[in-house]
């Protein structure tokens, strides 16, 4: 470990080893424009993969990521795939013609807020653009598949984050109905510092815009990583999660105070901002956790790198299920869609239905 990010170590992964593993393979990433796609696939272009494709429906986007990786890596194979996941005959046709043995899978609403005032469009995307992406990957023959999820997957209170524990729970019940060498898995983790919509650029722009500095409440905690330490986490456990099939994520030590995250640069910055504060939104958490009590928890072969498993029996989701939330999402009001991914979550894992309201 060498660094620290926000005060504790930060998570160093062996980079050598990743090289050994990728210098051969094709990799596919959707979502590349975005902040961790962007991440990734310029550290794949560094460790030498053989062909790097990047698969974004944002369009400027696209083009800043395949720039970048041009710069660094000048003689690597690049394939550039202009192209919504949510579009399942374009997506599968880009992916047969990619022929990937790696996908990475990135691509995804992850905004809380906007979630909540679109549920629908969160399942469009999170849930039926994973779907689509692993029917893909799986038809090209990939060896690995890996969904890119997020700690709100854990109990989630926002839609954006049941959303994707349907899509981690969705990877079972696609090898339950469709068994395949494939090996899937997720990967869980928190804020990613500097990433877009993360807090960190919002404080900051406050700060420069002369404050108020915004905080929602005065005990609201998020856990943090660095960019680098998601890529590493997503590139080890894609290549070395032993573990099998199942959903990962790092220890990231002890949750950081949001509030006191804020005064701290208020302080660096030597100006004087007020702090106000707005009260939660919808969706919002006082605290985020990286697994919840329908979960089991076991350690893995990666130093500091958890595996969790669904402790039901029935916790998965069918193609059937995603078909039926893809007529849901097409017909039905945000409300109605909202309710219903709740009821099929509860369901599943086994726990009393919640109160609406």
């Amino acid at each position: 470990m060498t660094g620290y990010c926000l005060g504790r170590p930060e998570v160093r992964f062996d980079l050598a080893a990743l090289k050994a593993f990728y210098a051969d393979k094709r990799v596919l990433i959707t979502g590349a424009a975005g902040s961790v796609g962007s991440a990734l696939s310029l550290e794949l272009a560094r460790l030498g993969c053989a062909h790097l494709a990047m698969l974004d429906q944002f369009d400027h986007g696209l083009i800043n990521i395949v720039e970048s990786v041009r710069r660094i890596a000048p003689k690597l194979q690049i394939t550039e795939a202009l192209c919504d996941v949510r579009d399942s005959g374009r997506l599968d046709a880009w992916v047969r013609r990619i022929e990937p043995d790696v996908v990475i899978h990135s691509a995804a609403l992850k905004h809380v807020h906007l979630g909540e005032r679109h549920p629908v469009e969160c399942v469009l995307t999170n849930l039926l653009g994973v779907r689509n992406a692993l029917s893909a990957a799986v038809n090209a023959g990939a060896g690995h598949f890996m969904l890119i999820s997020s700690d709100k997957a854990a109990a989630p209170s926002c839609v954006m984050g049941a959303t994707k524990r349907l899509a981690e729970l969705h990877l079972t019940g696609f090898q339950m109905e469709r068994p395949t060498a494939t090996r899937l898995k997720a990967v869980r983790f928190g804020n990613v510092l500097g990433s877009q919509g993360s807090v960190l650029p919002r404080f900051e722009a406050q700060i420069a815009a002369g404050g108020p500095l915004e905080v929602t409440h005065e005990d609201m905690e998020r856990f943090f990583m660095s960019v680098q330490e998601a890529v590493g986490l997503i590139l080890s456990v894609t290549a070395y999660g032993d573990e099998g099939a199942g959903t990962y994520f790092m220890e990231m030590g002890a949750p950081i105070s949001i509030i006191e995250l804020g005064r701290d640069m208020i302080r660096a910055s030597g100006k004087e901002i007020a702090v106000e504060i707005t009260g939660l939104r919808p969706g919002e958490k006082l605290k985020e956790q990286l697994a919840d009590e329908c979960e089991a928890i076991t350690p893995t072969t990666l130093p500091g790198v958890f595996r969790v498993t669904p402790i039901a029996e029935d916790a998965y989701v069918t193609a059937a299920d995603v078909a039926h939330f893809e007529a849901l999402a097409r017909t039905m009001e945000n409300a109605v869609v909202r309710q219903r991914v709740f009821a099929c979550l509860d369901q599943r894992l086994q726990r009393p239905a919640r109160v609406a309201g």
